[in-house]
């Protein structure tokens, strides 16, 4: 069973509890390449979202998509949807975190660069945001939603563009520590029901992570 399964099940657990308990809502697989400059440093970070197969036919019905249902999205159709998930509310920015040294790097606002209907059903997209004032690796990568309405795993390819030579290891979330905080944190506000309008904020604790090495110059 892929870990992902593994916690839509505990999710479903969970949701016998009541409504709030129930997040998170949209699963979503993702990975990133890391841009550099004819100098060598890090100038931009290419994200990519797979979404899960049930939230990918309800994009396919809202946004009236491959009405043939041939799996093939017309230029058309790409271009009249491209973006859609880069106009966030909320408080959601985007989800994506990169460390150095321990301080965040400052990212610019996203550009979309592309949408596919994969072979499977589902809907992918890839959008890029640049880095702000980053030296060369290392980097430590994760993305996730605080509130935890989406849950991100980081099971998607993650590399440096044309540098085969970098290495980048994928580092777990810890899931039973994490649900442990989630439990504490909804029992601290009155349980699931209270927390319906007012879900903690433990996205964090379920996120994945990507240590990005470079051998030195």
């Amino acid at each position: 069973m892929r870990r992902k399964s593994g916690i839509a099940a505990i999710v479903a657990v969970l949701a016998w509890s009541g409504p709030a308990a129930a997040h998170p809502h949209i699963f979503i697989d993702a990975g990133f390449t890391l841009i550099r400059d004819a100098g060598g440093q890090f100038s931009a970070i290419e994200v990519r979202w797979r979404y899960d197969e049930l939230y990918s036919l309800i994009l396919l019905e809202d946004y009236g998509l491959d009405p043939d249902y041939d799996l093939v999205l017309t230029e058309a159709e790409i271009e009249a949807t491209l973006g859609f998930d880069l106009n966030w509310s909320g408080g959601f920015t985007g989800g994506l975190v990169v460390t150095q040294d321990g301080a965040e790097v400052g990212l610019g606002p996203p550009e979309p660069v592309s949408l596919t209907l994969l072979p499977s059903g589902r809907i992918e997209t890839i959008h890029r945001r640049p880095l702000i004032d980053v030296a060369s690796a290392p980097l430590s990568v994760s993305i996730h939603d605080p509130e935890f309405y989406i849950a991100f795993e980081m099971i998607l390819p993650a590399a440096v563009a044309g540098a085969p030579e970098c290495s980048a290891e994928l580092v777990r979330a810890d899931l039973d520590r994490a649900y442990a905080i989630l439990e504490a944190a909804l029992d601290e506000i009155g349980g699931a029901v209270a927390a319906e309008d007012n879900f903690p904020p433990v996205g964090a604790h379920f996120a994945d992570r990507v240590e990005v090495t470079c051998p030195a110059s």
